[in-house]
């Protein structure tokens, strides 16, 4: 296979998503045009490549500039090795969307293995209502509507260019996915004079085969004749029926007012005429009616597929009624205008759009897409759901349009998503299962641009839809744990906070949590009681049995010097679990404040340390961070990603679940003095987990994930 790259504008290669368009055919026939039309035009916001064999079609596309990947694919090179070759093309072009067309190239495209990520579109240009144009009998009709049923479960994206070819698809294939009608576009021509003859001229732009009708154009024709005797009709075409026709012809007396030429220059033959005649049993979106329009000329045509949706009405006829096509092409009105139908650009934007459906949008400026949908895991707001709206507001910053999908109950994220000003989307759910099939339901149906499934539960809940990233901000465990695969399928990406999550989840990209800073708190320590904070969900698995013996120990050392200020409610912690806690603190709590929720701010203010003494490996620290943009004095265990936050090499690390080891880590700490790592931290905020950080880290991850290169194992956004 030869990859034929065109130079960008500026020398270099353009940083633009591929769409690479599987095109199994060599010849200018058919889909040619369609193809040639798109590449002169381009796809706003994308890089066309073109596979293809060797043959007329790449001849008239390197004229035209075209960057083409020429291989052996289609019928000509067999399955398995036009398979081999799509395979090896997606390899060195890692392209964002790989778009098919004509059904030899959909069947490739659908059993081709591709990288993780990339969007399956294909184009329908040739499906009729009756099976017998397309396929010689019922049992392959049967046959090759199953396969096409199979195949269109690996495609993210459908396109029909004519309705009627729609509603053929949806009656035969059954496509679960939203079918797009994306009309064959045309650009206006000026218009044309009028040919200064008296004389009526006819003409069929067709292959000489028994779906085109042209024994029932012939026996029209001759009734015209017999009123315009001046009339000519041209059969422009080659096929199995030529001399059957000529003999028709002639047993009519007309062999001096019919011309056979073959094969001829249809603009050339179209300046030449008046009325432009097509009786096809079937068409979809005939380019020939199109440029018929376009020039002016009257068009004549048989009232099936997509026919209706160009022709004027009263140049649709019954094509087996003869004398109604006679009346028809001596019809002078029978005039058809392409006022409200779409350019070449409309149609090349509207692919676009099917792309950005489909989840590969990349249309502003730097790569990023225009829209995306964030999913919640939850009505009510916990840690993950502060990401959010954090998630939320980066994107906007970036100039990426967002929307917030969630349930009517619990409603406190919807509630804070339109408190902050977002675009929000509340589906009637109460409880998990009813906002799982809600959200599922809407996926299906009605979402804009990428699906950003934050947490499990929407990813679960939309498994197998295209264009999503998964972000999963705890790792699954227990029964949640069988739940992982399924919602990870078929995602352009997984994400996790820190790398010891993406160790354990494998093949996932760490995109680093960030906060906002809750401002420079206002205390100054006026010696002791040193009051530890701890701040969060008080249970076991997040220490606070182990900071209670570590206060115990710390008493009995040095009575009266520590008071521990312990705020958070008891979310998500079951009845077991928070009698475990009350029974650990009872020894303490003569030291212990429990105030509650208490803000950020509020909280550092009250505050000399802040001790973060989880026991299972937490797979980020947000309250960390907060604590280090504030100047607060940090200390916290090696549970998962609490030593990717701060370093162990600061002193501020101590082993988790040893309470003796906290009561020491806490004395060293004092000890060296307090705001030791102070402004280190706040540095190290700034850097990695400032707002700013974390607008830089998701600009840098859509790009890298929609522009059809997913992260994956462990690799940092």
């Amino acid at each position: 296979m030869a990859l034929e790259a065109r130079a960008a504008p500026d020398g270099g290669r353009s940083s633009r998503p591929i769409a690479l368009w599987v095109i199994p055919v060599a010849d200018l026939g058919g889909v040619a045009r369609h193809v040639l039309d798109v590449v002169e035009a381009g796809i706003p916001g994308f890089e066309l490549v073109v596979l293809c064999p060797e043959g007329p079609l790449v001849d008239r596309l390197r004229a035209v500039g075209a960057r083409l990947a020429v291989g052996r694919v289609g019928p000509d090179a067999g399955l398995s090795r036009s398979i081999r070759t799509l395979r090896s093309a997606a390899r060195r072009l890692r392209p964002a969307v790989v778009h098919s067309h004509l059904a030899y190239a959909d069947v490739v495209v659908a059993a081709t293995p591709l990288p993780p990520g990339t969007v399956r579109v294909t184009s329908e240009h040739g499906i009729a209502g009756e099976d017998s144009v397309y396929h010689g009998s019922s049992w392959k009709s049967q046959l090759m509507a199953r396969v096409h049923g199979v195949r269109l479960r690996r495609f993210e994206g459908v396109i029909a260019v004519s309705e009627a070819t729609k509603q053929a698809m949806l009656a035969k294939w059954g496509p679960k996915q939203h079918v797009h009608v994306v009309h064959n576009g045309v650009d206006r021509l000026p218009p044309h004079a009028v040919r200064a003859s008296d004389s009526l001229r006819v003409l069929a732009l067709a292959r000489l085969s028994p779906e085109k009708r042209i024994p029932q154009l012939i026996d029209a024709f001759a009734r015209v004749h017999a009123q315009r005797p001046g009339a000519r009709l041209t059969i422009a075409g080659v096929g199995e029926l030529g001399a059957e026709l000529r003999r028709r012809v002639s047993d009519l007396g007309l062999a001096d007012a019919v011309d056979f030429p073959g094969f001829v220059d249809p603009d050339a033959a179209m300046a030449e005429a008046d009325v432009l005649a097509q009786l096809s049993v079937w068409e979809n979106c005939s380019y020939s009616l199109l440029d018929a329009a376009n020039r002016g000329m009257r068009i004549v045509a048989s009232r099936v597929g997509g026919n209706p949706e160009i022709v004027a009405e009263a140049g649709l006829v019954d094509a087996e009624d003869v004398a109604q096509v006679a009346r028809a092409l001596l019809d002078a009105d029978a005039v058809t205008t392409l006022d409200d139908w779409p350019s070449v650009s409309d149609m090349t934007s509207a692919i676009a759009g099917v792309y950005a459906e489909a989840g590969v949008t990349s249309d502003l400026p730097g790569g990023l897409p225009d829209h995306i949908t964030i999913a919640t895991n939850n009505g009510d707001i916990g840690g993950g759901e502060v990401m959010l709206l954090n998630i939320a507001a980066v994107l906007e910053e970036l100039g990426v349009d967002v929307t917030i999908v969630g349930p009517s109950e619990p409603g406190e994220l919807v509630a804070a998503a339109r408190g902050a000003g977002h675009r929000v989307v509340e589906l009637e759910a109460a409880g998990r299962g009813s906002w799982m099939l809600a959200l599922r339901r809407w996926d299906a149906a009605q979402r804009r641009g990428v699906l950003w499934c934050n947490g499990l539960v929407p990813a679960a809940a939309s498994a197998g839809h295209p264009g999503r990233i998964v972000h999963l901000h705890q790792r699954p465990l227990g029964a949640l744990r069988v739940l992982e695969p399924l919602a990870r399928f078929k995602a352009l990406t997984t994400l996790v906070p820190s790398a010891s999550m993406a160790a354990a989840v494998g093949n996932a990209a760490v995109l680093p949590n960030w906060s906002q800073s809750p401002g420079t708190r206002n205390r100054v320590s006026s010696g002791p009681p040193i009051v530890l904070g701890f701040l969060g969900r008080p249970s076991i698995d997040k220490g606070v049995d182990v900071l209670a013996a570590a206060v115990q120990e710390l008493e009995a050392r040095k009575p009266g010097r520590y008071r521990l200020l312990l705020a958070g409610e008891p979310r998500f912690v079951s009845k077991q679990a928070q009698l475990a806690v009350e029974k650990a603190l009872q020894p303490v709590a003569h030291l212990t404040d429990r105030p509650g929720w208490v803000a950020p701010a509020a909280f550092f203010d009250r505050i000399d340390l802040l001790v973060v003494p989880s026991v299972w490996p937490e797979p980020f620290g947000l309250v960390v961070t907060e604590a280090m943009a504030a100047g607060v004095p940090v200390l916290v265990s090696d549970a998962g990603a609490l030593p990717e936050i701060v370093p162990p090499q600061s002193g501020d690390v101590f082993p988790a679940g040893d309470a003796l080891a906290l009561a020491a880590a806490i004395e060293r700490k004092i000890e060296r003095g307090l705001d030791g790592n102070v402004d280190a931290n706040a540095r190290r905020w700034q850097d990695h987990y400032s707002p700013s950080a974390g607008a830089a880290s998701v600009s840098e991850l859509l790009r890298l994930v929609l522009v059809g290169q997913p992260l994956g194992k462990s690799r940092s956004a």
